[in-house]
């Protein structure tokens, strides 16, 4: 893989998924609050920590820790596409959130001085990045002895149709490419046996734990699904864009004929889906 190539890549699709991602920011917060929760439980953040928020998209985790940390702590929000560190910004504006720093970062080289920080968040970032054994390094140095690291990714395909059903569909149409061997994707990660070696790896000797948290995609209706699909990845709305609209039509009936079993009688959609937290203690 060209590592330069993807990068620039993802930077360009996560910028332009900004908007959709800020419009729908209570939303995803809501969906996510599980995740969220359980990373915040593993760090215990205190009045007085600084903590850094890696790929923070709209900055929920992060956000939460705020509140936590005050007064006296300091929350990073970061984020490679400058776009989403705006949304974030916003967000924080919006919610009179104080004793925010927001910085343009890498995850692969941490702009942040070595062991200065209390803990390191990152909710679903590492397994799409370039080169995450860099990223992992680079939080295991800006970590003081003892800070903390939570990460979040996602489990097993079959263990999450919110996002393999359509996907799947999708790809068996070919309106969507199937992702090359060896290029990082949502589900590369999903072995908790590889996310400890990963930690390991970073030099992260104590504490590492992977536990599982189980929860759901919960929509009114289809329709608030699909377009949900669609603003949220650029992956999706792409590759939509460019089919025929014959196609796609035929593409999301059938995305919703296989979807039947999540559907209730009364049409609102509940997707199940499965994420795992990791933890360690540098």
């Amino acid at each position: 893989m060209d590592h330069r190539a993807y990068r620039t890549e993802s930077r360009a699709k996560w910028g332009a998924a900004a908007a959709g991602w800020r419009s729908r920011a209570d939303q995803i917060r809501d969906i996510m609050m599980p995740v969220s929760v359980r990373m915040l439980d593993a760090i215990a953040p205190q009045p007085g920590h600084r903590v850094l928020e890696l790929a923070a998209g709209t900055g929920d985790t992060g956000f939460m820790a705020a509140e936590l940390i005050a007064p006296g702590g300091e929350l990073i929000t970061s984020d490679f596409a400058p776009e989403m560190l705006r949304a974030a910004q916003e967000r924080a504006e919006s919610l009179g959130l104080t004793g925010v720093r927001f910085k343009q970062i890498d995850a692969e080289s941490i702009d942040v001085e070595t062991a200065t920080l209390d803990a390191v968040l990152c909710r679903f970032g590492f397994m799409l990045m370039a080169d995450p054994e860099a990223a992992l390094r680079e939080t295991r140095r800006v970590l003081k002895p003892g800070g903390r690291v939570a990460l979040a990714v996602w489990s097993a395909t079959e263990e999450n149709p919110w996002n393999t059903l359509a996907a799947r569909e999708l790809v068996r149409r070919g309106i969507l490419d199937k992702p090359a061997p060896g290029e990082p994707g949502p589900f590369t990660w999903s072995d908790p046996a590889a996310v400890e070696e990963h930690l390991a790896g970073a030099g992260f000797v104590d504490g590492i734990t992977v536990e599982p948290v189980d929860f759901s995609f919960d929509y009114p209706d289809v329709d608030a699904w699909w377009s949900t699909m669609i603003d949220m990845s650029q992956r999706f709305s792409g590759a939509l864009r460019a089919a025929d609209p014959r196609e796609e039509a035929e593409a999301r009936a059938s995305v919703i004929e296989r979807a039947a079993p999540f559907i209730a009688a009364d049409g609102s959609v509940s997707l199940p889906a499965r994420a795992l937290v990791a933890t360690a203690v540098a």
